[in-house]
């Protein structure tokens, strides 16, 4: 199977080892791997990997949790990295109501500045949204509209392992956005993952780990690692009924048309 990896954290400190993480993610048959930034560090950090190796995309951006200590500084920064032409999303952004690690009213304030910068750039979101599913509704709504990437006939962005309703993840998709399934789709009690993952169009669906966290079911209490994409993959077959091969092809075409990215040829897909 081809694999993308939409959504992953391999600046973290777990990843001591990222250089063998990123050679078995290609061994098991992954073309792309968005390493997606959630503060400044971590987001030159992804440029870096992605000047590595060929099959490394980076985003930049400034989590929600974080928003109370964001200064302008630290925007104009982000807004620079997406100016620079090394970046395939802006995020990983969004809205967390559910821990409120950061005052509601900055976290928004946080976002809308990202937003603009993304669509100054014409780049697509990342987003984390958490207990805010209302909120943020309207925040997207706005970017989307304005979206030089809508206006295209791209997406605008991708609700990164999403955990609303159906309802709701409808919503975002009539707004253009992909939905991302992330491996957590294997829990035995996550029914309303498996629910959205059949119920809707495969067109819509992206795939991610969110490595190092969210390992899949028989991997529980490890840390995950893009090549564990694949559980995602076959869990989303196997609710819909259908082969996993074609599941694998859809959402890499997904992920590639998301990021704007063309599809690498197989051989030397590791190290640039």
């Amino acid at each position: 199977m081809i694999l993308f990896d939409t959504h992953c954290h391999l600046q973290d400190p777990a990843f001591d080892d990222v250089e063998a993480v990123i050679s078995r993610s290609v061994e098991a048959g992954l073309v792309g791997m968005a390493v997606c930034g959630y503060d400044l560090p971590s987001s030159h950090r992804a440029v870096e990997l992605a000047s590595q190796y060929a099959a490394i995309h980076a985003t930049a951006g400034i989590h929600p949790h974080d928003a109370e200590m964001v200064t302008d500084a630290d925007l104009d920064a982000i807004r620079a990295l997406a100016l620079s032409g090394n970046l395939v999303g802006v995020g990983e952004l969004g809205l967390d109501f559910y821990r409120d690690l950061s005052p509601r009213d900055r976290q928004i304030e946080v976002l809308d500045a990202q937003l603009a910068i993304a669509n100054e750039a014409a780049l697509p979101v990342c987003v984390h949204s958490r207990g805010a599913e209302d909120v943020i509704g309207g925040q997207l709504r706005r970017y989307a509209a304005a979206s030089p990437l809508t206006a295209g006939g791209r997406h605008p962005g991708v609700m990164h392992c999403f955990g609303g309703t159906l309802e709701q993840t409808m919503a975002f998709i009539d707004l253009g956005f992909l939905v991302s399934i992330a491996c957590s789709v294997t829990y035995p009690k996550n029914e309303e993952s498996r629910r959205i993952a059949r119920e809707l169009p495969l067109a819509s669906i992206v795939v991610e780990t969110d490595s190092p966290y969210l390992p899949p079911q028989e991997h529980r209490g490890k840390r995950n690692e893009p090549a564990h994409v694949r559980a995602a993959v076959l869990a989303i077959a196997a609710t819909r009924g259908i082969d996993p091969g074609e599941v694998a092809v859809r959402t890499t075409a997904n992920a590639h048309r998301l990021y704007g990215v063309a599809a690498p040829a197989p051989a030397g897909a590791n190290a640039r």
